[in-house]
């Protein structure tokens, strides 16, 4: 066999290898926060994917449906870790602001001399020295449950 020969077939086996891929185009549509919308072939969260089409020209709808389940299912996906992440924000917020209120109901007990209750008429009712003690426990332990040991 001759050089140029094997190299011809070489070159032949690819062009037909080459012609034998048939290559999908993929067309998302997304919009962006100020409301733009966008064409990409590349997915991104929450876009939608549009068209699938192959080298052929013919729409190929079972690998496109195939495509959009995953995409849905990918931005579920996302939007789930997104929520579960202002979860945790929210409650550290609420945490923390109860911890505030905690804290400052915890120093005026503490600085208090003489601690009393208000029944429904207005009257005030002094607590005993014990009793005042109990309180100030009882806000110590609520302060360190909100807002951890001090």
């Amino acid at each position: 066999m001759s050089r140029s020969f094997i190299i011809l077939l070489t070159a032949s086996a690819a062009l037909l290898g080459a012609v034998g891929t048939v290559r999908a185009d993929v067309v998302y549509e997304w919009t962006d926060a100020q409301g733009q919308v966008h064409y990409t072939d590349q997915w991104k969260p929450g876009a939608k994917l549009i068209r699938v089409e192959t080298a052929q020209g013919a729409s190929d709808t079972g690998a496109m449906q195939g495509i959009q389940n995953e995409s849905n299912a990918a931005s579920h996906g996302i939007k789930q870790d997104q929520d579960a992440q202002a979860v945790q924000q929210d409650v550290a917020k609420a945490r923390a602001t109860q911890c505030a209120r905690d804290k400052v109901q915890y120093q005026k007990l503490i600085e208090s001399r003489r601690i009393f209750t208000t029944d429904k008429s207005g009257q005030r009712h002094f607590l005993s020295d014990a009793d005042a003690d109990a309180m100030r426990v009882k806000a110590r332990q609520a302060m360190e449950a909100d807002c951890g040991s001090q």
